[in-house]
């Protein structure tokens, strides 16, 4: 009686293994993402009444600038942010795109503005497009 209770289990924790390791299938759908980003070295931002004038690498060798608003800071939701720069690294943009199109843009650059990396732009300079809804930005 004591070999057929001991087999009986066995037999029930075999079964039990093999019906535990029957193989589930899931059904993942894996979709391109609607969020896009594109991160840049900055060389320098102009601080200027309305806006930020941005000087930034441009292919290897080439500077672009680029206008970003101020008022873009205090829009709802905020097309401009502000991150402080880690220790030990460069400041640098990063131009978020969703579906394609322009949704915002993040500076990560030194808090302190003493910084080489800020500066103020002169006051006969002239800012045409700081009224602006878009980033248009060429890499």
């Amino acid at each position: 009686m004591k070999k057929f209770g001991i087999i009986s289990a066995i037999f029930l924790a075999v079964t039990l293994c093999a019906l535990s390791a029957v193989e589930q299938t899931y059904r993942y759908e894996f979709s391109e993402s609607k969020i896009s980003y594109h991160n840049v070295i900055v060389y320098k931002v102009l601080d200027h009444k309305q806006a930020y004038i941005v000087m930034y690498a441009k292919g290897h060798r080439d500077v672009g600038n680029i206008t970003i608003p101020k008022k873009w800071y205090n829009e709802n939701p905020a097309k401009l942010s502000f991150r402080q720069l880690p220790k030990g690294m460069s400041p640098y943009m990063t131009v978020i795109k969703k579906e394609g199109s322009f949704d915002h843009v993040i500076l990560t650059m030194p808090v302190d503005k003493s910084n080489l990396a800020w500066g103020v732009a002169d006051s006969s300079v002239t800012v045409n497009d700081a009224d602006k809804d878009s980033l248009d930005i060429v890499y």
